[in-house]
């Protein structure tokens, strides 16, 4: 962690907010990146008077919306294909996909939204958006919004916190395994409840 961190420290110095805007919009393609311990140390550089906590917001919004949108365009370009090729193993069958596809016409826009605020979901939730040809406004609208909240909760997090910052994230470490645990349970429940839920409304249950 805190060789994360004194590298995070080294490229804010190095480059300032530029840091931040690599770092969002690289995450956006679900590669692996820095993206909360940016956020949070430029949260606390904005304390510290270093950098500008308008600009640091709108700087990381716009990364993570540029991201978010070349994520979007390849899957919704060449998705369908390369999904119904490579990764089958997930739509299993042609209703399978059909049901998630209607689900996220009925519902994408809360999915982005939130997808955008949760770690990690934030990595991959354009693909589904672009696979499903969710229109782009849309997307684009709730991708900003939920790119926002994230920013403006992080960062005032690290401006909250100042120096403490380090220790902070060191002490999230402990928890990350029972929160995606929790996250992987909620997502079993609400299968389990929207399954039963079509049951009794005479539609075709997820296959």
């Amino acid at each position: 962690m805190l060789t994360i961190f004194h590298t995070v420290s080294n490229w804010l110095h190095a480059v300032g907010v530029l840091a931040i805007f690599l770092v969002l919009f690289v995450e956006c393609f679900g590669l692996p990146s820095p993206d909360e311990i940016i956020l949070l140390f430029s949260g606390y550089l904005v304390s510290a008077h270093r950098f500008s906590y308008p600009i640091v917001i709108l700087t990381a919004v716009l990364g993570s919306t540029l991201g978010a949108t070349g994520a979007y365009l390849l899957a919704r370009l060449g998705g369908r294909k390369i999904m119904l090729k490579y990764f089958r193993f997930i739509f299993r069958t042609p209703e399978r996909l059909a049901y998630w596809e209607e689900y996220f016409a009925r519902r994408g826009d809360i999915v982005v939204l939130i997808g955008r605020i949760i770690s990690g979901v934030r990595a991959v939730i354009s693909y589904p958006a672009g696979l499903f040809e969710m229109p782009y406004w849309r997307f684009l609208l709730y991708t900003v919004a939920g790119s926002l909240i994230w920013a403006l909760l992080a960062v005032t997090a690290g401006y909250i916190l100042g120096p403490h910052v380090v220790q902070a994230l060191e002490a999230t470490k402990h928890y990350e395994v029972p929160v995606a645990a929790g996250l992987i349970l909620l997502i079993g429940l609400w299968y389990l409840y929207d399954r039963n839920k079509r049951k009794r409304q005479g539609q075709a249950p997820l296959p």
